[in-house]
């Protein structure tokens, strides 16, 4: 009888485990993860930006991120408008700025610990003349392929 039972308990183990692990997911990544943007000023013949990358881990394990990059593009004032080629209707931005590590070399990686949401913000200039930026951030997850990525629109303010 002892033996039964421990079996049952044991099967039961396996498939709470199952059910939870694998069905469930609660050792997958689960980042929620967001662009924000503030306009700081003009100087010369920049505006000064902030634009906050944000990643909420809804997950149950601490997520460390290698790499997170920014990619900026941007409408002149005035610009006729275009679409990307063959992914119409899609608006181009013909500006763009180099590519950002928003990740310091100096660092390994950044985490974010279960149910935190963390932002990091990257300020930087761009030309004065632009009305439009579009960016796109990505992040490879720590120790596997995975990538991930979030894109949005601003319209800046006038000069």
């Amino acid at each position: 009888m002892f033996s039964l039972l421990n079996l049952f308990i044991a099967l039961g183990a396996l498939i709470f485990t199952y059910y939870k692990f694998f069905r469930e997911g609660e050792h997958q990544q689960r980042i929620e993860f967001d662009i924000d943007f503030v306009e700081l000023g003009n100087v010369g013949d920049y505006r000064i930006i902030e634009v906050g990358i944000t990643a909420e881990n809804k997950g149950n394990v601490e997520q460390k991120f290698e790499r997170i990059d920014l990619k900026i593009r941007g409408i002149k004032d005035g610009l006729e408008l275009h679409e990307i080629i063959n992914h119409e209707p899609r608006l181009s931005f013909p500006e763009e700025l180099p590519n950002i590590s928003v990740i310091s070399k100096k660092y390994p990686y950044f985490f974010v610990r279960p149910s935190v949401v963390q932002r990091f913000p990257v300020v930087l200039k761009v030309p004065l003349n632009w009305n439009l930026i579009h960016t796109r951030s990505t992040f490879k997850y720590f120790g596997v392929n995975d990538i991930h990525s979030a894109e949005r629109a601003f319209k800046l303010t006038s000069r």
